[in-house]
């Protein structure tokens, strides 16, 4: 009786000192698990948080916990976010992997358990020993709105081929009437503004061809001068934009026209009389001015003339 006493005496006395170098271990370094969510849908992102808790003569092996060195299958790995605080004489390494489940079907998974290193140096004989632990693996599951398994759901039956061009053609005849349905209004709006928009056009080329018109003509009053040769150049210039107000509002292509042919040319078009006289005196003047013999008839006042009958037509 007294030696099995003393035999579970010794056992206790063992097993008291192997628990209390356990735990001065353990006190070294510690570390907990938790998920943001312990249940999860299809295409749904969870926090995985790994927090480590060492004093400062232990150096955790980092590279460990990076992203090229982990692997938590099935789950994908999305991104990792690292930090370190200082706790007086302990640093706390906090590892937050965001991790997304694309499994489907109601399923129990896990995720996958982790070792890592890390060095504590004695505080008598100073010499570093290496260590490992390992983070205990995660059960988690995976929730569905299928009712029956993976391999026999409805979305992985194959279709006919006939039906499936069947299909395919309502619904693309389906969208194109859709699609002519809706558009039909704004067409009509569009055919009806068309007449406006033309409209606003010609009017807004007129009043920049007739901009064009009145600065030339003030360019040519500026450079009036009474010298023979320059009138000439100037007489053509005025007949030359005589002839282009003509093809422009009246769409008769008057270049090459003499005098006589622009006159006839005008009264088969109907163009209004005051028009069809000022222009065509605008013309006529112009070729007597070029032909006419250096030093002959003052040609000045007949220019000034022509050139404020012109003008009224270009306000």
């Amino acid at each position: 009786m007294t030696r099995n006493g003393l035999v579970a005496a010794s056992l206790l006395f063992v097993l008291t000192v192997s628990l209390n170098a356990q735990e001065g271990e353990q006190e070294d370094l510690e570390f907990t698990t938790k998920v943001s969510q312990t249940s999860v849908w299809p295409g749904d992102r969870i926090h995985y948080i790994i927090t480590l808790t060492a004093d400062q003569n232990v150096k955790v092996a980092l590279e460990d916990f990076s992203e090229e060195n982990v692997s938590f299958e099935p789950f994908v790995l999305v991104e990792l976010q690292q930090t370190v605080e200082a706790l007086g004489e302990r640093n706390r390494y906090v590892f937050d992997y965001l991790i997304a489940n694309y499994e489907i079907g109601d399923k129990q998974v896990e995720i996958p358990g982790l070792i890592f290193r890390y060095e504590t140096s004695g505080q008598e004989t100073n010499v570093s020993t290496t260590q490992e632990k390992q983070i205990p693996i995660q059960p988690m599951s995976v929730r569905s709105t299928l009712n029956q398994s993976v391999e026999e759901a409805w979305i992985y039956e194959e279709l006919p081929m006939d039906q499936l061009l069947r299909q395919t053609w309502v619904a693309l005849l389906a969208g194109f009437a859709g699609l002519l349905v809706s558009t039909l209004p704004l067409g009509a709006w569009a055919y009806k503004q068309i007449p406006d928009w033309q409209a606003r056009r010609r009017q807004l080329s007129r009043k920049k061809f007739l901009t064009q018109c009145r600065v030339s003509l003030d360019k040519l009053e500026w450079r009036l001068t009474s010298d023979s040769v320059e009138m000439k150049e100037q007489y053509q210039a005025l007949e030359e934009l005589a002839r282009g107000f003509i093809q422009y509002f009246f769409n008769v292509h008057a270049d090459g026209l003499t005098p006589t042919e622009l006159v006839s040319r005008l009264d088969q078009d109907e163009i209004p009389s005051k028009e069809r006289e000022v222009f065509s005196q605008v013309v006529e003047n112009g070729q007597n001015c070029r032909y006419a013999p250096e030093n002959g008839t003052d040609w000045e006042e007949s220019f000034r003339q022509d050139l404020d009958q012109f003008k009224r037509f270009c306000v």
